[in-house]
């Protein structure tokens, strides 16, 4: 798979080298300041739906599995990239663009665990979610809430905890049903709220430190009355738009009108995989390949 390296400048300092922009946390250096394994985070350009993959050692965690449709392009990917075997699936909530392949991935790839809400999706997620359970049970794979205080997965030098939702029931979005997942690698941090609404949004303020250096845009990008001040609570160094879709007109207005935040760049899947390589202590180099 052919890579070009893009520059862009998002922290306050930048090294340009072998054509790839190296950043420099502002964090600080880790309590150790030992080196760390390498830690990559790769948000895949799928046709549909949306999936990311966690790789440090030899661990993996895929964080959604896109939709039916994108299943052969993603297991292309994981194998390209060896995955041979998957500490956890966390499906962030039962949408058909971030199960529907999921199946297909438990029925390829050797799982150790999934991770899921608990509630009883839409009318028009029940096929997904009907080959989804089939394949769970198929694999005899623990399907797990995370715990009420949070689930956290070791990785090799990279911690990611899992957050359920705070209600039982959701009445605007489905997407407010999203776990959270939030990957720390030394100074550098990742922040996935899946697909979080407005009333989701509010709790993840009240619930969590939100300070991360890259955060996935929830609902594609979606603006919501407190959108503004959940991106003030990140104040990410990153932000990714994943997805088939280009970012709104409405979103690009609202991070024009925050220059006081840390935020630089805007990346977009549409693009092209989307690969974050972090050495914990001050390298984050990004690259995204060729669509």
């Amino acid at each position: 798979m052919r890579h070009t390296m893009r520059h862009v400048s998002l922290f306050i300092c930048i090294l340009l080298m072998a054509g790839a922009a190296v950043l420099i946390g502002s964090r600080g250096q880790s309590p150790s300041n030992q080196k760390l394994g390498e830690l990559q985070v790769t948000c895949f350009s799928l046709e549909n739906g949306q999936a990311a993959l966690i790789q440090c050692g030899d661990h993996a965690v895929l964080i959604d599995a896109g939709s039916a449709d994108d299943a052969p392009a993603l297991l292309q990917e994981l194998e390209d990239r060896q995955v041979t075997r998957l500490d956890a699936l966390v499906l962030s909530y039962f949408s058909p663009l971030r199960m529907g392949g999921a199946a297909q991935v438990l029925r390829s790839i050797p799982t150790e665990a999934v991770y899921a809400p608990d509630y009883d999706p839409p009318a028009d997620s029940q096929g997904d979610y009907r080959r989804l359970l089939q394949a769970i049970e198929d694999a005899g794979i623990p399907v797990q809430l995370p715990d009420e205080k949070g689930d956290t997965l070791t990785l090799g030098d990279a911690q990611l905890t899992l957050e359920r939702p705070l209600q039982g029931h959701y009445e605007a979005t489905e997407g407010d049903y999203s776990l959270t997942a939030s990957l720390e690698h030394g100074v550098f941090s990742f922040l996935f709220p899946g697909d979080a609404g407005e009333q989701r949004l509010g709790e993840l303020m009240a619930q969590l430190p939100l300070s991360h250096t890259v955060l996935v845009l929830p609902e594609q990008g979606a603006v919501h009355e407190n959108t503004e001040a959940f991106l003030r609570a990140v104040d990410p160094q990153a932000a990714v738009l994943t997805g088939a879709k280009a970012p709104s007109e409405e979103l690009l207005t609202l991070l024009n009108g925050m220059e006081d935040l840390k935020l630089r760049d805007l990346y977009c899947t549409a693009d092209g995989d989307l690969t974050f390589t972090s050495n914990g202590l001050d390298e984050l180099t990004i690259t995204q390949a060729e669509k």
